[in-house]
């Protein structure tokens, strides 16, 4: 089966399994909802979310109108996101007509956090994960350290992990765990007796391996880019500042979660024959070309991300030249300049993506304007003023942990970091304590198989039951709360991002 064909039917599959999922998942006084007509539930989901706008906007509220309608907004959009009555990129497009509706920005403002740099870094993240995609640059990197790890069971899981870690720090984790998937599979079946145990070790290692590594950069998953882009707006904020969080995070939470999965699918087999993995990429031969090129334009724009201030700096240019927007466009413009990929393959992209940022940093900022988000942060204050602030992040990452299971992780972000920003500003305290552990919470969406396209697509292969996922997710999840809280604590107080 070719292999853009082996990616697509585990999503199509996936895709079949979504709704009756999260119908499963919900508690049982609601299942009779499922009972209902197809039509009938989409209309609920549908005028639930406008209902409440409706009645949020007429009944007298004791606050001020542009309070009043921004609370209305928020709650319309949090519930068409969690409802999934529209599709998320849909209920993005409503968010500057609504802003707008009522008041709260003129068009222009409204529709301005869509141009905002973050979205534009995003973009040539994406244009050059297409390019390592299509020149097949991700399955070399993952054949070769597969195969140098050895065929030591720990020592395979081991080389999954980073490997999934790795490339979703730059290319798409739904592409990453679709790609390695059949391989996965495939090395788990030579175990005889264990294969079903080992092929539920090795795809939850993909799965999670792949939702730590995004955490690592601000390209590695839009989360990281909705809070970014809103952090940009409070304080200094850059590539390589997310990366000082991220991948400290990334890789201790990487180190537990290989430990934890040993400790609780011990394997008896010894060794696997990973003759296979080596034939692929001995079939695969030396660099070709648009490897090369793909290659030769990749790294020097990590370099920029990462040290563009200092280069430019040493050069004369404009500090915004050096910008990691700005190396971003200029990385995708030399990639189809040199003929690395065609437009055509751009065409591939989930460029839905970007209207999901764009009306978070909307969302967000409307919040903010209208003095929305600072009343939230009142109330949240006098329920939890009271407590230490490192209690206050625990229960900022535990709450955020568990709404990006039943929702999209993009979404979480939208809809709690401009709270948490209003909520530190009540606490006068750096807003990156609160932001940053939500957005790195979002991540550790692995208890449901609904809560990241990933997960969905492991739990599609009819390997893993939602008792697997359940069972590593929440063990994962606990230790997770407190090492974020802690690193970002930490951190941030000693002023090292």
């Amino acid at each position: 089966m070719p292999r853009r064909k082996q990616i697509e039917k585990p999503i199509k599959d996936a895709i079949g399994v979504i709704g009756h999922e999260i119908i499963d998942l919900t508690p049982t006084f609601f299942r009779f909802f499922a009972r209902l007509p197809k039509m009938a539930q989409r209309s609920v989901k549908i005028l639930l979310p406008f209902i409440a706008l409706l009645l949020l906007t007429v009944i007298p509220l004791p606050m001020e109108a542009s309070i009043q309608y921004s609370l209305a907004i928020f709650v319309c959009i949090s519930m068409l996101w969690t409802f999934g009555g529209l599709p998320l990129p849909v209920t993005a497009l409503l968010v500057p007509v609504l802003l707008t509706f009522y008041g709260i920005f003129p068009t222009a403002e409204a529709l301005q956090p869509f141009a905002d740099p973050v979205v534009y870094l995003l973009m040539g993240g994406l244009i050059m994960a297409e390019a390592f995609r299509k020149h097949g640059v991700d399955r070399r990197l993952a054949y070769g350290i597969v195969s140098r790890f050895g065929g030591d069971v720990g020592k395979v899981l081991l080389s999954f992990m980073l490997v999934s870690a790795v490339l979703s720090m730059w290319i798409s984790n739904t592409a990453t765990v679709a790609l390695l998937i059949p391989v996965v599979l495939g090395i788990a079946s030579r175990a005889g007796e264990e294969k079903k145990r080992l092929s539920i070790l090795f795809l939850l290692g993909i799965g999670i391996g792949s939702a730590l590594g995004g955490m690592a950069t601000i390209t590695g998953s839009a989360p990281n880019a909705v809070a970014s882009g809103l952090l940009a707006r409070e304080t200094e904020w850059t590539f390589l500042d997310w990366m000082k969080i991220g991948l400290p995070a990334g890789l201790m939470l990487l180190t537990v979660a290989y430990f934890m999965l040993r400790r609780m699918m011990p394997v008896r087999t010894a060794s696997l024959d990973l003759v296979s993995v080596r034939k692929e990429l001995e079939d695969m031969g030396s660099l070709t070309p648009g490897e090369k090129k793909t290659l030769g334009i990749f790294f020097p724009t990590v370099v920029l991300w990462v040290a563009g201030a200092d280069i430019g700096a040493v050069f004369g240019f404009p500090p915004s030249f050096m910008s990691a927007a700005i190396v971003a466009l200029t990385a995708s413009v030399l990639l189809f300049a040199s003929r690395t990929l065609e437009w055509q393959d751009a065409r591939s992209i989930s460029w839905d993506i970007f209207l999901i940022i764009g009306a978070g940093l909307a969302l967000g900022e409307g919040l903010q304007q209208s003095g929305a988000a600072a009343w939230m942060a009142e109330i949240l204050v006098d329920l939890t003023g009271s407590l230490h602030l490192f209690v206050i992040m625990l229960i900022v990452s535990a709450v955020s942990i568990a709404f990006s299971n039943f929702m999209s992780n993009t979404a979480t972000a939208a809809i709690l970091a401009p709270i948490l920003i209003g909520m530190s500003d009540e606490l006068m305290i750096d807003p990156k304590l609160l932001v940053l552990v939500c957005a790195l919470s979002v991540s550790i969406s692995f208890i449901t198989p609904i809560g990241t396209p990933p997960f969905t697509l492991i739990y599609s292969t009819g390997v893993i039951s939602r008792r697997d996922l359940a069972r590593s997710g929440l063990r994962i999840s606990v230790p997770a709360v407190l090492l974020l809280a802690t690193l970002v604590y930490l951190m941030v107080e000693f002023g090292l991002v």
